[in-house]
């Protein structure tokens, strides 16, 4: 079975179509150059933004190092204490019973 033709498109009608692609493709153009500008814009806002925080922060830390050093002749001391738990890794399931029992615990009783 065949398709029927299409009727051949007027001299008029191909002028409008080749006008409307071009005038869709250059809006898609400008579209694209208006949304790169602006992620860039943000980029380097969002970066100077950034390298002015890092830049009051290395002043703040300066000038609590020459404090801390005209104050305090010794340098601050934090003492504690720790304890090491024995516990199994956190990728282990904890559902699964153990391969091997724990030395610490005696063997279990099944009965």
């Amino acid at each position: 079975m065949n398709a029927p033709r299409l009727p051949k498109s007027s001299w008029l009608g191909r002028m409008g179509l080749a006008v409307t692609s071009v005038l869709a493709i250059a809006a898609g153009f400008i579209l694209a150059s208006l949304l790169f500008t602006a992620l860039v814009m943000a980029g380097l806002v969002g970066g100077v933004w950034l390298w002015w925080q890092w830049r009051k922060l290395t002043r703040q830390t300066r000038q609590t190092r020459q404090t801390r050093q005209t104050h305090t002749a010794a340098p601050m001391i934090i003492e504690g204490e720790y304890t090491i738990e024995a516990s199994r890794p956190l990728l282990e399931d904890l559902n699964t019973p153990d391969r091997e029992p724990p030395a610490t615990l005696p063997p279990r009783q099944d009965s």
